[in-house]
């Protein structure tokens, strides 16, 4: 789906997408599983990405069809 370190532009489709974007900003990098601090891969949901907002630091889960979000880029 992703590579790590590439770096995505969302766009909020929903009121809790737009409110995202508008807390962290619209550029957020692909991070890998280590990154946040996965070190098993047992109960790891492949349909998720980690992404980290270049705004703000924080990070979250993208999941593969995400209803709050579109990627742009």
């Amino acid at each position: 789906m992703f590579v790590v370190g590439d770096v995505i532009l969302l766009k909020g489709i929903t009121g809790r997408g737009r409110n995202r974007i508008r807390e962290h900003g619209e550029m957020w990098k692909v991070l890998s599983l280590e990154d946040v601090g996965i070190i098993s891969i047992y109960n790891y949901n492949r349909h998720e990405t980690p992404i980290k907002s270049l705004k703000t630091g924080e990070w979250r889960w993208l999941q593969k069809h995400d209803r709050d979000f579109v990627i742009s880029q």
